[in-house]
């Protein structure tokens, strides 16, 4: 009886031992057979050879259009302003007077220095006279060398004293001048530091006044990239603000002492086309763009590249015409190409483009 139910039990559990193997058989063909197919169709693929290049670096650097001629007009003398009556923005023609400064100190000392200088003058002739006479008297010895001296001496006292004020008169004359400030040329106020009734003293700016029309543009540029620049080298510009593109300017100026905190230097561009300064405003965004020579690089069309992820990749070939994806690290991208960095070396051969799918292990056919 219990053998019975032995056999009983082996038979009942037969046909799902069956299916069970029948179910890995399936599974373990299947997927192989498919590989097999996919990869034995052979695709056409365009094949290259990676080689170094020269190419040409681009480069942008952000910086100001401004005047290239800036004035900061300041006074010599202390003084109330009685007349300051530009605001920022306005233009102002040359030999126009824009500051007044109080000025009646300046007219007294003037007019007592004048006073005294008319004095010192008479006084002058007088003595010169006396000189020429007693200078004849000695030679014809009749008079004596100590009348001489006295007189010479009177004389040069007299000529020294005309002299100074002569300076002093010339000294006010030229203070008074800085107490009416005129544009220097034709342009705009661009700052205002002062106000009618404030006191002015002497070195301090008043206004600062831009030069009508010619303009520059100063960029920074990183000490890593300084050497790009060579003076009257030509680059390009945009000023978008007004929808100027690829302006021609040349290198002005580089400054040799960089800034210690940003490691940068200033580099001025000049505009030696008048026309194209039409519409440019002191303070508006200006950016540079330059070419150099480049350095040797591998690229590769970017159609060459394979993404998995955050992976990038690229197909090579091995000895049986079959496609082995190889990882690589890319660089800058430019014109349809893109720069290898790390994983192709030159001489070696890629696939620059193919038709349909490939994967790895793929037959290809080369074009």
């Amino acid at each position: 009886m219990k053998k019975v139910k032995s056999v009983y039990k082996s038979l009942k559990a037969t046909p799902l031992l069956v299916l069970l193997a029948l179910t890995v058989t399936a599974v373990s063909c299947g997927p192989s057979e498919e590989a097999e197919v996919s990869s034995s169709e052979a695709i056409s693929v365009n094949l290259q050879q990676a080689a170094l290049q020269t190419v040409p670096a681009s480069y942008r650097f952000s910086g100001k259009v401004k005047s290239d001629n800036t004035v900061r007009l300041s006074t010599k003398v202390s003084g109330k302003i009685v007349q300051l009556s530009v605001e920022e923005g306005d233009y102002v023609s040359k030999g126009e007077t824009l500051v007044r400064i109080k000025d009646d100190n300046l007219q007294a000392q003037k007019t007592q220095v004048e006073a005294g200088l008319s004095e010192a003058r008479a006084s002058l002739a007088n003595t010169e006279k006396n000189y020429e006479r007693m200078k004849a008297l000695f030679e014809k010895e009749s008079a004596t060398q100590k009348e001489l001296d006295d007189i010479t001496t009177q004389y040069e006292m007299s000529k020294a004293k005309v002299q100074s004020l002569e300076a002093k008169l010339a000294e006010i004359r030229d203070m008074i001048d800085y107490t009416d400030l005129q544009a220097p040329f034709n342009g705009y106020v661009v700052s205002k530091m002062a106000s009618e009734g404030d006191l002015a003293g002497p070195g301090q700016p008043l206004l600062s006044i831009e030069k009508e029309t010619v303009m520059k543009v100063v960029v920074t540029v990183p000490e890593t990239q300084i050497s790009l620049f060579n003076p009257k080298d030509t680059v390009t510009f945009d000023v978008r603000a007004v929808g100027k593109m690829n302006i021609q300017g040349v290198v002005a100026s580089i400054n040799p002492s960089g800034n210690p905190a940003s490691r940068q230097f200033s580099v001025e561009i000049s505009i030696p086309d008048l026309s194209q300064m039409q519409g440019l405003k002191s303070g508006m965004f200006a950016e540079v763009g330059l070419l150099s020579s480049g350095d040797q690089k591998i690229t590769v069309p970017e159609t060459a590249i394979v993404e998995r992820g955050q992976l990038t990749g690229i197909y090579t070939l091995n000895s049986n015409s079959e496609a082995v994806l190889r990882w690589v690290r890319l660089g800058d991208k430019n014109n349809g190409t893109v720069e290898i960095l790390s994983g192709l070396a030159p001489g070696e051969s890629f696939v620059a483009s193919y038709e349909g799918a490939i994967r790895e292990g793929q037959k290809v056919n080369v074009q």
